[in-house]
């Protein structure tokens, strides 16, 4: 029997709308980059339409663009200036690229058979391109969550802890999400609980499929970075201090777990002060604010518990490749959760595959616990309904305290065939066989 390797079957071609793309070190760009760098073994060929970075109000590191395959067709455009679109009060870039992205859009499907358009979010705005794009081709799309547009929580919080701009954000999301989602062929996102609001919320979704897809890591990006070592700009790994890294945001939504981790860390100050005196606990990335100085999320929780002589933050985002450096040089690793019972933590992913001792503090609900447990790879101290954080402080402390008494160059027993799953190549996989039941779906019907 004649055997037809992949790469001999015409491929069929995916449109992927991402405004943050490499060289952006931010989640979405790395998911959109993940999926283009493994799509090609399924049989699919992606195109990327993507934002000009010097049109980026972060800063980027263009060293990621190392870890994209020179193949790979990225289309790039400009954006509304930020000068001006500051004056009429939004810098989102979904809505500085809306216009410059349909325009580009519009001129590859006139100019070559696309099968498939996928559009992730955040930024939320260009899941209209979709709506559009079906209307005036005919091509099927594809919305990817990660994470949810129409969310509640903060309509909870007290009016000065929500964004700035919540309602009229909130206000313009009720009326574009339902557009985008009317003609949507599938659904996917990085936990099912985001596209079970989303039934929630539009009942005329019913009958459409929704798939849940992981975040997923790229274990390549950490052999880049063995043999491409960077400078770790935060702490000293041969100072002789025991250096317990958190990288990722902070938030509203963590505070209740942020004081919970350091009342037990007071505690365990008390009980047992010889096992914390090397200990120094470096919080990174906490804000996505491009001008990130003093706008501190973590240090005013550590000062009102009286452990922040042995806690620093450092509020700044860093690049993808920086942050893959710290978490190889800390001695251990904390995750700390949201409130929220479906908060996902795609930071969790590089954090199992950097292979240190792991402490994560999550909502019973969330999908992270699930993942510790069956992969091994860390300890997870849970809260949930009616067990709120500062409930489990003397959980957390015990916890603490086996982690900062493991012997030197302890590495934890990870399952790895448990995490292949998760990897980029495997979740590529799986988004693979959604597009082509799109595909297959859309020519029965033709």
């Amino acid at each position: 029997m004649l055997k037809v390797s992949v790469g001999q079957i015409q491929r069929k071609t995916v449109l992927i709308i991402a405004p943050d793309f490499t060289p952006s070190s931010y989640p979405p760009a790395l998911r959109a980059r993940f999926f283009a760098k493994h799509l090609p073994e399924f049989g699919w060929n992606p195109i990327v339409l993507t934002t000009d970075p010097r049109c980026y109000e972060w800063t980027v590191d263009l060293e990621n663009e190392n870890l994209l395959d020179p193949a790979l067709e990225v289309v790039r455009t400009n954006a509304l200036p930020l000068n001006w679109t500051r004056r009429l009060g939004f810098g989102d870039l979904g809505l500085r690229t809306l216009w410059h992205h349909w325009r580009a859009l519009s001129r590859i499907c006139r100019q070559r058979r696309v099968d498939l358009i996928l559009i992730s979010v955040p930024p939320n705005a260009p899941i209209v391109l979709g709506r559009l794009a079906y209307a005036r081709f005919g091509i099927p799309y594809i919305l990817d969550y990660n994470d949810p547009i129409r969310t509640e929580y903060y309509w909870k919080l007290p009016r000065a802890q929500r964004p700035p701009k919540w309602a009229l954000v909130y206000a313009m999301y009720r009326i574009l999400e339902p557009f985008a989602l009317k003609r949507a062929d599938q659904l996917v996102g990085v936990d099912d609980s985001y596209m079970a609001g989303l039934f929630v919320n539009y009942k005329f979704l019913h009958g459409v499929e929704a798939t849940p897809v992981a975040f997923g890591v790229e274990p390549s990006d950490f052999e880049y970075v063995r043999q491409h070592p960077r400078p770790n700009l935060i702490f000293n790994r041969t100072d002789g201090y025991f250096h317990i890294s958190s990288v990722g945001r902070g938030g509203a939504d963590m505070v209740a777990t942020l004081r919970a981790l350091f009342e037990a860390i007071r505690l365990g100050r008390q009980n047992a002060p010889d096992l914390y005196k090397r200990v120094r606990i470096h919080f990174v990335g906490t804000t996505y604010a491009p001008k990130a100085e003093g706008l501190y999320q973590i240090l005013p929780i550590a000062r009102e518990c009286g452990v922040d002589d042995i806690v620093e933050e450092f509020p700044g985002r860093v690049q993808h490749l920086d942050a893959i450096q710290l978490l190889l040089d800390s001695d251990a690793l904390i995750v700390v959760g949201s409130e929220n019972p479906h908060y996902t933590a795609s930071k969790i992913f590089p954090y199992i595959l950097a292979a240190k001792p792991l402490l994560a503090i999550f909502h019973e609900e969330s999908s992270a616990v699930k993942l510790l447990q069956e992969t091994c790879a860390g300890n997870a101290v849970t809260f949930g309904v009616g067990r709120p954080p500062l409930t489990v402080v003397r959980e957390i402390d015990t916890a603490l305290q086996e982690l900062l008494r493991l012997p030197p160059n302890w590495l934890p027993s990870t399952d790895w065939a448990r995490f292949a799953p998760y990897t980029a190549h495997a979740v590529t996989a799986k988004l693979a066989r959604v597009f082509d039941r799109t595909v297959k779906s859309t020519t029965m019907h033709q």
